[in-house]
């Protein structure tokens, strides 16, 4: 890529150009665990703290030796948590620098929890092997709607009946917004980019889509040696609160209940813009 195609790029952007974020990358994976691991912000992963609040209230809802799976688990922090505490878990995610990490540390103190390299789009669990469906951290959105379908469909397949899922997704005013925030641009320094290990410029610009209720993200990175150009893109599909609910209904689970900040905090950066609810599979 040059600089005329980005002169030249087709307004407004698809959410299929491009390359997306490439998070089964293995140089982009141990880029993004660096930041999972830090406690210095909340964005890639919660501080321990926090996500140790959060996996309690979750504890406080299961039967002993409930059965977990963690959808995009990352690290593993939440299932390592829930592990420790009596409660078997299985965690999915796609970077293998966080799938190798989160192996490492269960089988440091032989924990019951493990762990599984895959897409979650591809991943088959085993059925009505789960009391419990962990899907957090606004995860849900990054999906086109009709992969969410399916992702919830796989949700219920994992679950016994009467199995709870937790799902923290972003709200429709977030997604909208971010969708219509103004174009911006930043450099980065060697190793302290993540689309980028070299030093370079990223431009990034969003689009919003109001049929599809969805906001598309170009970033553009210019390396500062080569100036090879480089587009990524991501998305996040926004879903009001009744939304929420008719694609639970129709994958076969009760009507959620929305928790409150007592309840689930999701930390000061993302006040306003999460929310999170519970919700169980339907009974036969």
């Amino acid at each position: 890529m040059n600089l005329r195609d980005i002169v030249r790029r087709i307004q407004p952007p698809s959410a299929t150009e491009g390359s997306a974020i490439p998070w089964a990358d293995p140089e982009f994976s141990a880029r993004m665990l660096k930041n999972h691991l830090s406690q210095d912000h909340d964005w890639a992963s919660r501080r321990r703290d926090l996500i140790e609040r959060q996996a309690k209230w979750t504890m406080g809802r299961l039967a002993p030796g409930a059965r977990v799976l963690d959808l995009a688990c990352g690290p593993g922090f939440y299932t390592q948590i829930l592990a420790r505490r009596g409660f078997p878990s299985l965690g999915v995610d796609i970077s293998p620098a966080s799938v190798e990490y989160a192996r490492q540390e269960a089988a440091k103190e032989g924990l019951p929890a493990e762990y599984v390299h895959s897409d979650i789009l591809e991943f088959t669990p085993e059925p009505e092997a789960f009391d419990a469906v962990l899907f957090i951290f606004g995860e849900f959105n990054n999906f086109s709607e009709v992969e969410a379908r399916k992702l919830l469909a796989a949700c219920g397949r994992a679950l016994r009946p009467g199995g709870q899922l937790i799902l923290e997704g972003y709200t429709y005013e977030t997604a909208r917004d971010t969708g219509r925030a103004p174009a911006s641009w930043w450099t980065c320094a060697e190793d302290e980019g993540i689309l980028s290990a070299r030093p370079h410029l990223c431009l990034q610009e969003n689009h919003w889509d109001e049929p599809s209720a969805t906001a598309v993200t170009r970033y553009f990175t210019f390396d500062e040696a080569t100036g090879e150009i480089r587009m990524f893109r991501s998305t996040m599909t926004g879903y009001t609160r009744g939304g929420y609910g008719r694609l639970l209904a129709e994958a076969g689970f009760e009507a959620p209940k929305f928790l409150s900040r007592s309840e689930w905090p999701v930390g000061g950066p993302f006040e306003g813009q999460l929310l999170t609810l519970v919700t169980k599979k339907l009974k036969k």
